[in-house]
């Protein structure tokens, strides 16, 4: 073992739930994970060697062979290649003499990645921790000189030297407009001390009562009933219990909740320790995704300050695990499951969370925005919050907006708004489709959804609200969206692992105008096996893109079918085929004459 590697191991107990932030620490050190550090690390930890690879391959931004002493890392998500993605993505190659998918060199690695949760400022892209928006050709150039002159990417970004620890350093990357804020997000100073206070005059069994009356609902998309997911925790047999905040914000076209984090994330912090309250937890663990690094400083600024006003002590304090870069992981068990310094894989349920969490404890798992509705409910109360929305869809919720509009951003809205009103409000450019809750969520018409409500009864929206006009090609965006299921799908389970696969293939030949009605038909029937048969949510909801278009679209589809003539279908490529044989003819007539 190298004294490098000792060092790094020596910041920590060897303690397999920080299997992750070592392996960080290794690649920020050395660029990349070798065979040799991961023994080190498997005897530190009292692991295999195979336990240690087995997490660090698992992760989209663990490399465990050199890949570059600049890692870029450029946002391929459907926003992006509305705005110029392919420009940058050739300007990339150019300037660093490098190529997408290639070997890479000493200094440049290049690398697409999903989205990045910068979908108002596409494209964008992430050297190393730090994020880069409304990328040019001309900008990329000025980057890659810059980081060719050996500047970093955070002296490039960020030329003020602001503090990474302050809000104006964030602010500086990422530029996010709040066009609504208020009742609930986003309402200016707040005494957090005082309303800590407030929580701790409350009985436990009266701040789970609080959260039940006030009607808030999971923000994450699930919607389950928060209160009732707290009251479960509490009953729950065992004295250590957890909260974990759910900061792994991939769906793609989401957004508002690294704004929350930037703008109101006391809000957050004080919700998990609320909720820490009611359950009985005296440990919080706050999973910001790897695209988020640059929060990271930020938040444990925030963090400090809570410790100093006396908000988290030794009764509840709150620890940040830095993610790696897996969609999955927005799953609550394979979440717990990263925590614990594993691959994201989710776990089977029953047992839930609440009964069997992290390290096998009563845990609960909400997203930032659902916290930071606790903070705000505590404060105002229940009948205030019950007070705005619907029956059923009580207080207000967060849209990201993104795509054909004149104002991309965040938006506080009531639940109940119609689409239409949404549309207007975003100044929607002849809108004819949005796609609420990122890829996994469904892909309305306005000409026939216009006057729907975002309802859990209706449309219940995740947060992700992408909005694409009449020159949009919908079946080119389905199939992006088939894409990212492909390679985000874990692999644990055959109908996602390979049912996506599959459904990616049938929409390639609906695009390329190679498609006859009889794969309109597999696509339905083989969407319900995956949808009905995979182990987690990313599986039940990966089929959505093919089949709420079908339902939606019809006509996208029949223009590009073609009638079956002969026995051969039109996906067999005959010359293809006849070619790939004559290759394999001559390459096996010389063994012939042996």
């Amino acid at each position: 073992m190298t004294s490098g590697i000792a060092t790094i191991l020596n910041r920590y107990e060897p303690d397999r739930t920080r299997l992750i932030d070592i392996l960080w620490d290794v690649q920020r050190e050395f660029g990349y994970i070798s065979t040799e550090a991961a023994a080190g690390i498997a005897d530190w930890l009292g692991l295999s060697v195979e336990d240690v690879l087995e997490t660090a391959t698992f992760y989209h931004f663990f490399h465990t062979t050199p890949s570059g002493r600049q890692r870029i890392y450029l946002s391929n998500n459907v926003i992006a290649k509305m705005h110029g993605y392919r420009e940058v993505y050739e300007a990339l190659q150019r300037h660093t003499g490098t190529r997408f998918g290639g070997p890479g060199s000493d200094d440049f690695g290049l690398f697409e990645t999903a989205c990045i949760g910068m979908s108002d400022h596409e494209p964008a892209m992430l050297i190393d921790d730090v994020v880069f928006t409304d990328l040019t050709p001309a900008s990329v150039g000025k980057i890659v000189e810059g980081l060719k002159r050996g500047d970093s990417p955070a002296q490039i970004a960020n030329p003020a030297d602001l503090p990474r620890d302050d809000v104006a350093y964030v602010d500086a990357l990422t530029r996010t407009t709040v066009h609504t804020s208020g009742p609930v997000f986003f309402c200016g100073e707040t005494d957090y001390s005082a309303l800590s206070h407030h929580c701790l005059a409350m009985t436990p069994e009266d701040v789970i009562a609080t959260i039940s009356g006030s009607g808030l609902r999971g923000l994450g998309g699930a919607g389950f009933p928060t209160g009732n997911k707290w009251k479960f925790c509490r009953a729950a047999t065992g004295d250590e219990k957890y909260i974990i905040c759910n900061a792994d914000e991939g769906e793609p076209g989401t957004f508002k909740d690294r704004v929350l984090l930037t703008y109101s994330p006391k809000q957050v912090l004080v919700g998990m320790a609320i909720a820490a309250h009611g359950v009985g937890a005296r440990h919080g663990i706050l999973y910001l995704r790897a695209e988020y690094a640059y929060l990271r400083d930020y938040l444990a600024r925030q963090l400090v300050d809570l410790r100093e006003d006396g908000v988290l002590d030794d009764g509840f304090d709150i620890r940040i695990q830095l993610g790696a870069g897996a969609y999955i992981c927005g799953d609550e068990t394979a979440l717990i499951e990263s925590c614990e310094g594993k691959r994201g894989t989710p776990r089977l349920k029953p047992p839930f969370p609440v009964e069997h969490g992290f390290l096998g404890k009563p845990t609960v798992v909400n997203n930032v925005e659902t916290f930071a509705a606790a903070s705000r409910i505590i404060q105002e109360g229940a009948g205030w919050f019950a007070a705005m929305g619907v029956p059923g869809s009580a207080g207000t919720r967060l849209l990201s907006v993104a795509g054909d509009c004149a104002a991309p951003g965040v938006y506080e809205v009531e639940w109940g708004v119609t689409l239409r009103e949404v549309l207007d409000m975003v100044g929607a450019d002849n809108p004819r489709a949005v796609q609420i809750s990122g890829p996994s969520g469904e892909m309305l018409s306005v000409a026939t959804d216009a006057d729907r409500r975002l309802a859990y009864d209706d449309l219940s929206c995740n947060g992700s609200f992408m909005v694409f006009n009449h020159e949009r090609d919908l079946i080119d965006i389905v199939g992006d969206f088939m894409q990212f299921f492909v390679d985000e799908s874990c692999g644990i389970c055959v109908p996602c692992r390979a049912g996506n696969v599959m459904l990616r293939q049938k929409i390639g030949l609906v695009a390329a105008g190679r498609a006859v009605r009889s794969d309109l038909d597999d696509m339905v029937a083989w969407g319900g096996i995956v949808a009905h048969t995979s182990r987690c949510g990313l599986g039940a909801t990966s089929p959505n893109p093919i089949l709420t278009t079908l339902r939606k679209f019809p006509d996208i589809y029949a223009a590009r079918l073609r009638e079956r003539n002969g026995d051969l279908l039109p996906s067999f490529d005959s010359e293809a085929e006849l070619t790939g044989y004559a290759q394999a003819v001559a390459a096996l007539a010389p063994q012939e004459s042996l």
